[in-house]
């Protein structure tokens, strides 16, 4: 049973403003000798609620005179509603106390019937674990599609399996949606967790855990052969083939170099590689448009005047990029651009 404390703290929501129009409607009716009732109450004996706040209405039969006073007192709130599989009894007794204290209205105003108690419980509707697993597929399933765009993998596929299936759960009926946590910066992985939550409005009311299995498939080149740290790749020495990245180490989704990239240009080995392994952005890259240590031509502009001189890159630079060189017989180093392969524009 609730015990009193309990029914004044289901009753703080009541407002001031209610207590007031209250206390001016038992005045008006005792002004004018009314002898029925001016509200009757009949309290239900179970009561399943829907809305995640509990008013008079949900809980017992009202009937009035008055259809001002019949609808104030069905919207008059009583508090919150239990959490899933608890339970809050109500007894007429002390409701009657409590009603009249935050009404205002007398005791001979007010006509109880129906229950000696009310068990209030909150309505529950079933959600299959398939559900709450397509909703985390989907979304797994989108952000490992954008990563693999994101990196420029050729021809990904994606292989999703649940490890386990969540069991069916009740959660609140009304107001209830799932929502996926969002994935963020999430690197793909063979096993990958995925959080989805249960809310009722605004209220949390559970966190499922949903694991995957994954596959994440990419065409990507391979060595054929055995290649040295610095050589140059030939076209005849890569193979592609269709690879599962997530059984790589580490798992980093690598971005990898289609044939006709590869065919149409100039990349050296970063680190040797056996064959048969992928060759990704950690092991080969472009051959740079100048290289360190390469002799250089230096183009200097002065208005209309260019003079050309000889240096030496010191650093390795696509075209575009800026790099530091030595003049020849010099000691000085300047900032020049790449303009083409051996070819650098002295900067201002």
């Amino acid at each position: 049973m609730t015990s009193m404390r309990e029914i004044l703290r289901i009753g703080r929501l009541a407002t001031i403003l209610v207590y007031a129009w209250w206390a001016s409607a038992a005045f008006a009716a005792s002004g004018a000798g009314m002898s029925a009732p001016m509200l009757r109450i009949a309290l239900k004996p179970q009561v399943l609620v829907e809305r995640s706040d509990v008013r008079l209405g949900d809980i017992a039969t009202l009937s009035s005179p008055n259809l001002d006073v019949l609808r104030r007192a069905m919207s008059l709130p009583l508090g919150h509603a239990p959490r899933m599989g608890e339970a809050i009894a109500l007894e007429s007794a002390r409701l009657q106390w409590w009603l009249r204290s935050r009404t205002g209205l007398q005791e001979d105003q007010i006509e109880w019937d129906g229950a000696m108690t009310t068990s209030v419980r909150t309505a529950a509707r079933e959600v299959a674990g398939e559900a709450v697993v397509e909703q985390a597929r989907a979304a797994l399933l989108t952000h490992i599609q954008a990563l693999a765009q994101q990196k420029g993998l050729v021809q990904p596929r994606i292989e999703l399996q649940p490890v386990s299936m969540p069991v069916t759960m009740e959660i609140p009926a009304a107001g209830t949606s799932l929502r996926v946590r969002p994935l963020a910066q999430a690197l793909v992985g063979k096993r990958m967790l995925v959080w989805v939550d249960a809310y009722a409005g605004e209220r949390h009311v559970r966190a499922i855990p949903v694991r995957f299995d994954v596959g994440l498939f990419a065409v990507v080149p391979v060595a054929r052969t055995e290649l040295a740290a610095g050589s140059e790749v030939q076209a005849a020495s890569v193979a592609f083939h269709e690879v599962e990245l997530t059984r790589l180490s580490p798992v980093s989704m690598p971005a990898a170099w289609s044939a006709e990239e590869v065919a149409s240009t100039s990349m050296r080995v970063r680190r040797r590689t056996e064959g048969g392994e992928v060759l990704t952005t950690d092991r080969i890259q472009s051959v740079p448009a100048v290289a360190r240590g390469q002799r250089v031509s230096v183009i200097s502009r002065n208005g209309a005047l260019s003079l050309e001189s000889q240096a030496e890159s010191l650093q390795d630079g696509q075209i575009g990029q800026v790099v530091r060189a030595r003049p020849l017989n010099a000691s000085a180093v300047l900032l020049a651009r790449v303009i083409g392969p051996g070819q650098l524009e002295a900067q201002p």
